[in-house]
């Protein structure tokens, strides 16, 4: 039965999309790991928070470059081939770390992986976009964001298993970047859609934006609070006075949220619609930060609203997306998560200095009322293009 799955013509878009899923799900372990691995080296080698920040940012910067080429790139050549070179060229540049210890080259190195990996996410993304069934869209690209926080969160425990020195954990980086290959290159079924090469550059993605512009800003707004939640809601809490310990199990909280509810959440879209969920979502994005505010140190009533939170959180990225492969046809989805992508790198780029300053300002609730602000804005946006969209 297993055999027959792996060969069946009538298995070919659960094969293709199990490719896709698996490709991204390693992709995300193996960044999940290199993220933490590449700060604590920094750390180590220079003491300097500014350098480890600023090199954080070489890896969003890189997504924000790399993906107006992204569609030429997945036309000009196989999608599933510029997959696969991407990957084995991420696992080629991983193992440059340990072998070149130098701050200055690790930007630059840190910059070349992002780029190659940003290849996979947009060509697993555009991929699973194509093959979903429209009615059940954001319940499969639920599933997909749901893998692909798992494949974070493996990455990290991996660097807790194996530590931050010596070559073993780029070696394991670099392994799992190659492991990501396989699925592509074993699993047959039809395959990504990739745009005409007249219709794949910047121009493309700006009509892109025009046809969704709700979906990809949805992509901004969870680059800016995932950033926001992960690096600073670690300090907003410590602020409050809560252990380290705390603080960690906090964290916690707010990724095992994102993992947990993007499927419930998916599914609630299917039915009763992906606007009108992506409104409410954006609606509990502005009371859940301020109704935090109000609970500061609180445990019992801290913990249950940050997983909530980690999950709404996620949601702006499933649900824009299925809103996405909604608005575009299929051979634009390619550019639309291009799009969307690169809205994500800005949203990473700026949300964090915004939401910082204001947690300067007011301190530590400063970060709520921040978090809270950005998500009204988004829906006072949303609220208004769905409304002349009805008149």
């Amino acid at each position: 039965m297993m055999l027959r799955r792996l060969t069946d013509p009538a298995y070919g878009r659960a094969r293709s999309l199990a490719a896709a899923m698996l490709a991204a799900a390693l992709s995300g372990c193996g960044f999940g790991l290199l993220m933490p691995l590449v700060a604590l080296n920094l750390e180590m080698m220079t003491g300097s928070a500014v350098v480890v920040g600023t090199n954080a940012a070489a890896a969003a910067l890189s997504t924000m470059v790399a993906t107006p080429f992204i569609p030429a790139l997945l036309s000009r050549f196989r999608a599933r081939g510029a997959m696969v070179v991407s990957l084995v060229l991420s696992a080629g540049v991983l193992v440059l770390f340990p072998l070149m210890r130098d701050v200055t080259l690790w930007f630059v190195l840190r910059f070349a992986v992002g780029v190659t990996i940003t290849v996979v996410f947009v060509g697993s993304e555009t991929w699973i976009n194509q093959l979903a069934r429209p009615e059940r869209r954001a319940s499969l690209l639920a599933v997909y964001a749901t893998v692909l926080s798992g494949g974070f969160a493996v990455g990290g425990l991996l660097l807790a298993t194996l530590g931050a020195s010596g070559w073993l954990p780029w070696l394991v980086g670099g392994a799992i970047y190659l492991f990501g290959a396989i699925p592509i290159l074993l699993l047959r079924g039809p395959d990504l859609m990739a745009p005409d090469m007249k219709e794949a550059g910047p121009r493309a993605m700006l009509a892109a934006v025009r046809l969704a512009p709700i979906a990809i800003l949805a992509g901004l707004l969870f680059g800016a609070l995932e950033t926001g939640i992960f690096s600073l809601l670690p300090v907003y809490a410590e602020r409050l006075g809560l252990s380290v310990g705390t603080v960690g199990l906090l964290a916690f909280a707010g990724a095992a949220g994102g993992i947990a509810l993007q499927i419930p959440i998916g599914q609630l879209a299917d039915r009763q619609g992906r606007a009108a969920t992506l409104l409410q979502v954006a609606a509990i994005s502005v009371a859940l930060p301020l109704v935090l505010l109000w609970v500061g140190a609180f445990k019992p009533l801290l913990f249950p609203l940050i997983f909530v939170y980690g999950g709404i959180a996620g949601a702006f990225y499933t649900l824009g997306l299925a809103m996405m492969g909604e608005r575009l046809t299929p051979s634009m989805f390619a550019m639309g998560n291009a799009a969307f992508i690169f809205s994500y790198g800005a949203g990473q780029l700026a949300g964090p200095p915004v939401s910082g300053t204001a947690m300067e300002l007011m301190n530590p609730g400063g970060l709520m009322i921040a978090f809270a602000a950005t998500a009204a804005l988004y829906l006072a946006i949303a609220g208004l293009v769905f409304t002349r969209r009805r008149h």
